[in-house]
């Protein structure tokens, strides 16, 4: 029988394998495979209520004690998500994470009795891939990584990305229901649930309380080719499916386009928003996904959709901080062959293709050469 001695000791090794796993693939891409316990179930078991509470808890839990971890803004973020269906009838999820330029990671993570998943993090949020990435504290930010992931797949196929709302944190209060945060919540929907209606039952029964003081809503698919978008109105939830009667399409910011497929930005489904007010953008970027997609009868080749993606990118200067906002990184998720296909910080001249089955490996490496669309600014 083990000794706690011996038990601390494998803990702490468990925990330096992690972070020696990481791998860095170029200047703009690092690899993580997560193998250390970082604790959901008791983490959802106590619940978050706030940042700091999810950032106290890592430390305790995860990081032996030490605060590595300093929170950024959300100032300059956009996003845009849409699905699709491969020529073989495979359902995809393609995202744009566009925020301030920086290196991302690609995380793998293998929980015991939970599903594996592959999700990527945005490290501006863990300040990991600087000049002082040696440095104890700046190393040991790697075992943040599963409570900072925007985006991700599991096993099962399925597929999770948050986009902004420039709106009001919601911060729920609802009796009897633990408290969770926005990364959290995602990796509790990427760990625990196989299906949509297993996620949006699991995102019921929890009081939402935003990171980074701004709303989200989230698009949720799984490969069944089924299509949820997930948001909070003044605290309020909403689901939206297409086809469903609270919203029979899921379109651009103030139309009924009769789509079949979902998509979002950085505006809201739900029409009625009453006195919250809501900064809504993205209207044209979705506008030139929804032209795209009836083109081609929603079916695009993973290829395609990231092309799609290299179009509505964003790419601007920030007004009021010295830094660019752009696609910092463009995600094709195949929910029916456990693949994701990345270009980090615009570079669609590597593209590289990934499983969950197999940590760390690059599969295929491709390069978008000449895009099938026109260069174009977007509204930001």
């Amino acid at each position: 029988m083990k000794s706690f001695g011996d038990y601390v000791h494998s803990l702490k090794n468990n925990r330096l394998a992690t972070i020696r796993s990481v791998k860095k693939l170029d200047s703009n891409l690092y690899l993580l495979d997560y193998r250390s316990d970082y604790h959901l179930p008791e983490l959802l078991g106590k619940g978050v209520s706030s940042l700091g509470e999810l950032l106290a808890f890592a430390a305790d839990a995860l990081t032996f004690g030490l605060r590595v971890f300093k929170p950024g803004t959300d100032e300059g973020a956009g996003c845009t998500t849409f699905e699709a269906f491969t020529p073989e009838g495979e359902h995809l999820l393609a995202r744009n994470f566009d925020f301030r330029i920086a290196p991302c990671f690609v995380v793998w993570t293998h929980p015991e009795n939970a599903y594996a998943s592959v999700s990527v993090v945005d490290n501006n949020f863990m300040a990991y891939g600087t000049s002082l990435r040696l440095h104890r504290f700046n190393a040991y930010r790697v075992l943040l990584a599963p409570y900072c992931c925007v985006d991700g797949m599991n096993e099962k196929g399925l597929a999770i990305a948050v986009l902004q709302l420039r709106a009001k944190a919601t911060h729920q209060t609802a009796p009897g229901k633990k408290d969770i945060t926005t990364t959290a919540m995602i990796r509790a929907v990427l760990d625990t649930c196989a299906t949509v209606d297993e996620a949006v039952a699991l995102i019921e029964k929890y009081n939402m309380h935003d990171s980074l003081w701004t709303n989200y809503h989230y698009q949720i698919v799984d490969a069944s080719g089924r299509s949820v978008v997930v948001e909070y109105i003044d605290s309020v939830l909403h689901v939206y499916e297409r086809g469903s009667a609270a919203c029979p399409v899921a379109g651009s910011v103030y139309e009924d386009d009769g789509m079949q497929q979902q998509y979002a930005a950085n505006f809201s489904l739900t029409k009625d928003i009453g006195a919250y007010q809501i900064d809504q953008q993205g209207a044209d970027r979705i506008d030139a996904v929804k032209s795209v997609l009836q083109a081609k009868d929603g079916i695009l080749t993973e290829r395609e959709a990231m092309d799609l993606l290299s179009y509505v990118k964003l790419d601007y200067k920030h007004a009021k901080y010295p830094w660019s906002i752009i696609a910092l990184w463009s995600a094709v998720y195949n929910t029916g062959a456990g693949t994701m296909k990345i270009a980090a910080n615009t570079n669609y001249k590597s593209i590289y293709t990934f499983n969950i089955s197999e940590p760390c490996k690059v599969i295929a490496r491709e390069s978008i050469e000449q895009s099938a669309y026109p260069p174009k600014k977007w509204a930001h």
